[in-house]
């Protein structure tokens, strides 16, 4: 086991949202070594050699690692930010255990942004999915608050190509496209 504790420093209310906590937790050991290749692992990560930080997000949870420590935003409750440092843990040292198949990646990679996923969307501004604009569909869509099959004209005969692409980008970031 790579890392034997994730132990909790400290719970305070969320600066970003009055409605949920952040925490910070330790590692028993430094995992600074292991950035290269959880960049490679959570295909959705943003490693910064030069801070020395590794950022990803779970659901709508932001989750920092430095080499020492993690910072978590936006979780629910203590359950929730227990139940977070167990999967930051498990995440490691899988990580860990499959290190000589893992090409490590030094790389800071660029994630897409709402403007990449409009590019693929019918910019009609319909309204039917929600919200006013196909822009505003996309950030909702980036932050993981929609599904692609929520825009009714991405999913019609003609579309697929596009909605391919969509559903590329969805599942790059991380989330179910149902």
């Amino acid at each position: 086991m790579y890392i034997e504790n994730l132990d909790l420093k400290f719970i305070q209310p969320c600066t970003t949202d009055s409605n949920r906590i952040r925490i910070k937790g330790s590692f028993s050991r430094s995992i600074e070594d292991l950035f290269p290749y959880l960049n490679t692992y959570l295909k959705t990560a943003i490693y910064n050699k030069k801070a020395g930080t590794l950022t990803f997000n779970h659901g709508p949870k932001i989750i920092i690692m430095y080499k020492e420590e993690v910072a978590v935003s936006k979780l629910l409750n203590e359950t929730d930010a227990f139940e977070t440092l167990d999967y930051i843990k498990s995440i490691i040292n899988d990580c860990a255990d499959k290190i000589d198949k893992i090409t490590p990646n030094e790389d800071m990679r660029r994630l897409p942004s709402p403007i990449d996923v409009y590019e693929f969307l019918p910019k009609i501004n319909c309204g039917k999915c929600g919200v006013a604009t196909c822009l505003a569909f996309s950030t909702k869509l980036i932050n993981g608050s929609f599904k692609p099959n929520r825009c009714v004209h991405l999913v019609e005969k003609g579309n697929e190509e596009n909605k391919e692409e969509v559903e590329k980008i969805v599942l790059m970031l991380g989330y179910d496209l149902q």
